[in-house]
């Protein structure tokens, strides 16, 4: 998916990212997350703004359980 410095990503969009990432790569919950945060905000959680890390972290919760 490209991102291209929009607004606020959603918690919506993360989950179906994370779900994407996993079953397309083959990945765990916690090699997805790491792929994930380097991509979206290549290791610097305040790249692309405070809400979107936010939705970021909630979608990981909300998939960790």
């Amino acid at each position: 998916m490209r991102v291209n410095n929009s607004g606020n990503l959603s918690v919506t969009y993360f989950r179906a990212y994370f779900h994407l990432v996993m079953n397309t790569q083959g990945m765990n919950y916690k090699e997805a997350q790491s792929l994930i945060l380097q991509r979206f905000f290549h290791q610097d959680p305040t790249l692309r703004g405070e809400i979107t890390y936010s939705n970021f972290k909630k979608a990981a919760e909300s998939i960790e359980l």
